[in-house]
């Protein structure tokens, strides 16, 4: 090779090589668009705005919500991950759409582990497993006994949702028949659980600590690694003998697949130091949302073994969302 040409096979190299720093210093230059695909007014969408607030003024630039509910996440997800891989697409990713999902449905309109590039873990909560009110259950030890003695029903926000594999997995756990009756969303269930056409719920703790703070539901136990700071008089699944019995629903953000890992990282610091403000993880706490973060690899490995553990129980519990 002659001089002239090593000198510009150089500075090629060296434009490849700096190019994506200086878009990444450029970055961003206008509003970001976040896709929730989850309604307005659940836990989701909570951590989606105050976290996309939070994470905004770190970046200097607007983090517009956009909510795309249908398909339990599948439908706005999709949209999400076919936008260009910019940095001006993100998303939320939670324990359905990015990782029961792909089990749930032969075709969920996107690979979970080709289309996803995670960017960062938001936080996450708990699943309550509580009693109606007009029931006899007053513990998960009155809950087996009287599965085993005839027919209880348990309610979901719907197919695939965190409080419908809780009931899956309690039901193989204790060797007992539940009759799952799918909602469409807690509200509805809860107005059920209060009414006593429902025997138990084991809903999120978000929604479902204030019935259990003001006596208006029964709360048997919680699905967490310990007790909940909300709802300390509670013992875990695994303190009443269910060992693994750990189900905590989470929220993270996602990018299309492709985006520069220069803006992934900016992203990422920016979700990081927004969830270190006090008024942010205040807010998150006294939800019963536990504040979380850290790198994206973090968020990658999570998703994996979350999908890995819920495909175990769909295909032995035999779950289908079609």
């Amino acid at each position: 090779m002659n001089k002239s040409l090593a000198a510009v096979a150089l500075a090629f190299g060296a434009t490849l090589v700096l190019h994506p720093v200086a878009h990444a210093q450029d970055y961003p230059s206008k509003p970001i668009r976040m896709i929730v695909p989850v309604p307005p007014g659940g836990s989701g969408d909570l951590v989606s705005r105050l976290t996309a607030n939070a994470a905004a003024k770190e970046l200097g630039q607007a983090i517009v919500v956009e909510n795309r509910p249908g398909a339990t996440g599948n439908i706005g997800t999709a949209v999400a991950v076919k936008a260009p891989a910019d940095g001006y697409t993100i998303f939320l990713c939670s324990i359905g759409n990015c990782s029961v999902n792909s089990s749930l449905y032969a075709n969920p309109g996107f690979d979970l582990f080709k289309d996803i590039a995670p960017v960062v873990l938001l936080g996450s909560s708990i699943n309550v497993l509580t009693a109606s009110p007009k029931s006899e259950i007053n513990s998960v030890e009155d809950l087996v006994a009287k599965a085993k003695r005839g027919q209880l029903t348990y309610a979901s926000s719907g197919v695939g949702a965190s409080n419908h594999l809780a009931g899956e997995m309690f039901k193989k756990m204790a060797g007992v028949e539940l009759l799952h009756v799918p909602y469409k969303g807690s509200g509805p269930a809860i107005t059920d659980l209060l009414g006593g056409q429902i025997d138990v719920f084991f809903d999120n703790e978000p929604s479902i600590a204030p019935f259990v703070k003001t006596g208006k539901v029964k709360g048997l136990a919680v699905t967490g690694k310990g007790r909940s700071a909300n709802l300390p008089e509670l013992r875990s699944m695994e303190e009443i003998g269910y060992k693994s019995f750990i189900i905590e629903p989470w929220f993270a953000i996602g990018a299309p697949a492709g985006t520069p890992p220069a803006l992934i990282q900016k992203l990422n610091a920016a979700f990081n130091k927004g969830l270190q403000d006090p008024t942010v993880r205040k807010t998150m706490q006294d939800a019963g949302i536990n504040p979380l973060g850290g790198a994206p690899a973090v968020l990658g490995k999570h998703i994996r073994s979350e999908h890995d553990k819920w495909a175990d129980l769909i295909r032995s519990q035999k779950i289908s969302a079609e």
